[in-house]
């Protein structure tokens, strides 16, 4: 019975990506900003059209119906935040549920790398460990271990060691 390897391309089908913090797509960082932006003032606005006239206009104002203006507004809008909150909450939890299932009947199921480039890493690095810190049963029984300076692995070692075999970081 051989287990179907899913590809990177499957993978995508199936699992979101956001495109916003991935380099360049530059029209659609703008775009999102700019709606997000928008949002941030429909909310506010309202406010500011209600306190505007109270903190600036104080003489011009009768300021109990202003105050009972404000008292609707925000009546108004605890109505609407808290319709929306429990829409967030039901549209969460749904995603939830969906990802879980996704992630239970997909990815623990199959196998999502290529086993070839695995061993080929494995056997890259076990050489190269071997060659700096000895042998493998020497490693595993040593409880204390000092290395030199020299030795240190630079934090690139790895990936330049992956792209010189081969099997590079994707």
């Amino acid at each position: 019975m051989s287990e179907k390897k899913a590809t990177r391309s499957e993978m995508n089908d199936e699992f979101i990506e956001d495109t916003f913090f991935e380099k360049g797509h530059v029209g659609l960082k703008v775009r999102q900003l700019l709606i997000t932006i928008l949002a941030w003032i429909g909310l506010l606005l309202p406010f500011g059209l209600v306190l505007f006239p109270i903190l600036f206009f104080k003489d011009k104002v009768i300021v109990f119906d202003a105050f009972q203006t404000a008292i609707r507004l925000f009546q108004l809008m605890d109505e609407f935040l808290l319709a929306a909150a429990i829409f967030i909450i039901i549209f969460f939890l749904v995603l939830t549920y969906r990802n879980n299932k996704r992630f239970k009947n997909l990815l623990q199921k199959k196998k999502t790398y290529d086993e070839e480039i695995l061993d080929t890493r494995k056997a890259v690095l076990e050489q190269y460990f071997t060659e700096n810190f000895g042998p493998k049963e020497e490693r595993e029984a040593t409880k204390f271990i000092s290395i030199p300076e020299e030795k240190n692995m630079h934090t690139s070692t790895i990936r330049d060691l992956y792209e010189e075999n081969g099997v590079p970081l994707k």
